[in-house]
């Protein structure tokens, strides 16, 4: 239902008529009051924090093939990330080794996952090629590596879904995460598990790894494989094509699914104004005023600026009051007057003074003859620098609320700007490039894959 903002046209013109021959006066005659109405229409604005993969590395170089040999990877991981891989039953059709689809939970609280993991693995079928008697008759196998005449050669599986096969998986492996607090690095531990009095000896392949904040980093359990490259791998035991999945790149170099750091987004504030300006801040000018965006970008609290931008003509403001961890969303509804735009801010928390918005002029949400748009542009979403506070490492600075929140020293450049490189030292990926600067999940041009913004029209 649209509602009406009431505008009063009151016109009290005197209408003089004159005759040539007696003047005579007219009597003025009032013009009845008249109503003019604009309509405002109502939008659902989503921010989603899009934060998800982390980081991927592949496991191994050549197959385990003898009682005792093992993989030996480490990884780094913050607090609230997970912990997926998976290896292939190189002796199967299609079975791999891996935890639950939810992955492994790598910190309870401060204190980091250590010890012997073993029974949070899974021997899963892949449900991408038909099972035959590889356990018990595996030479006369004809789809099973080696004995297959060439990858992905053998029959589709009747059942296709992903799924527990209900194996010991002390019979194929042992696992075990080991932690060193000075480096801050796991070591995951792969263990080739005794099979050489068995018909199968159960060689186990290369895998992959995956860091991540979100259920279902390889696999759904129960559904069909997902369209990553996991079928090369449960098949023909190579990671290569979902290493390549998970490591894209966009147009402009930069990757298009690994994130560059855990964090969690602040409350948010979102606001229609006027114009092709956003009223909270001007790309590459100094904040100028006291309205609330320092607040926001250091400390991610956003009621100055709500109160700033509701006390503007022409503006107005919303706001959510809890934040978003991966995988969360905010949703906030606001009406808008035909002509205005909307625009949003939330503070990457794992930074000094990092804040996320669309560009300046903001999502346009009315057609040019004041119809509301059904369909919206939302890919210019950007992370920005609010030039208040000296830059330290994302995710490590004791000046982010994440790491203490701590008073430090002044920014050399005082000017709001997007954020179009860092150095991802976390994780290894080196400076993450990206000249537009943009954040938006699965942009093509790449980016930091932080948020997913979606905004439908209510009524």
């Amino acid at each position: 239902m649209k509602k009406s903002i009431l505008s009063l046209a009151i016109a009290g013109m005197a209408i003089l008529g004159s005759c040539s021959s007696d003047e005579e006066t007219v009597e003025a005659t009032s013009i009845p009051t008249v109503e003019t109405a604009v309509s405002t229409s109502t939008f659902r604005i989503t921010l989603r924090n899009a934060i998800n993969f982390l980081s991927a590395d592949t496991i191994g170089d050549a197959p385990l093939t003898t009682t005792g040999q093992t993989y030996v990877t480490t990884f780094k991981a913050p607090k609230g990330t997970y912990l997926s891989f998976a290896n292939m039953f190189a002796q199967s059709n299609d079975w791999f080794f891996a935890p639950a689809s939810t992955g492994i939970k790598l910190w309870d609280n401060m204190v980091p996952l250590t010890g012997d993991i073993s029974d949070q693995i899974i021997v899963w079928d892949a449900g991408s090629e038909e099972e035959e008697d590889f356990l018990t008759d595996f030479p006369n196998t004809m789809f099973t590596a080696p004995n297959q005449s060439e990858p992905n050669s053998g029959p589709a599986d009747d059942n296709n879904n992903v799924r527990n096969t209900g194996r010991n998986i002390r019979n194929y492996l042992t696992a075990n995460l080991a932690y060193d607090p000075s480096s801050k690095e796991f070591t995951l531990t792969i263990t080739k598990a005794n099979r050489e009095a068995l018909h199968n000896p159960g060689f186990i392949t290369p895998g992959i790894l995956v860091i991540h904040t979100q259920d279902n980093a390889l696999f759904v359990a129960n559904e069909p494989l997902l369209n990553n490259g996991l079928e090369g791998l449960a098949e023909d035991g190579s990671p290569a094509a979902i290493y390549e999945w998970f490591t894209e790149v966009g147009s402009t170099g930069a990757p298009l699914r690994l994130s560059s750091s855990y964090s969690v987004l602040s409350p948010a504030v979102a606001y229609v104004h006027d114009g092709e300006q956003t009223p909270l801040f001007t790309n590459g000018e100094a904040i100028t005023t006291d309205n609330g965006l320092e607040e926001l970008a250091e400390d991610g609290s956003n009621e100055i600026a709500f109160n700033y931008l509701n006390a503007m003509d022409n503006v107005t403001a919303m706001r959510t009051t809890t934040p978003a961890t991966p995988g969360e969303s905010m949703v906030i509804e606001i009406e808008a007057a035909p002509g205005q735009r909307l625009n949003f801010a939330t503070m990457l928390i794992s930074s000094n003074d990092w804040f996320i918005s669309n560009n300046q002029a903001g999502i346009t949400l009315f057609n040019e003859d004041g119809t509301p748009k059904s369909s919206f542009d939302i890919s210019k979403n950007y992370l920005y620098d609010a030039g208040t506070e000296v830059d330290q490492i994302v995710g490590q600075g004791n000046g982010q609320p994440m790491g203490g929140n701590v008073a430090v020293a002044d920014d050399a450049d005082t000017t709001v700007r997007r954020v179009r490189a860092l150095d991802d030292v976390q994780f290894g990926k080196g400076i993450i490039s990206s000249p537009a600067g943009v954040t938006q999940y699965l942009d093509e041009r790449g980016g930091y894959n932080l948020i997913e913004v979606t905004v439908a029209l209510i009524n």
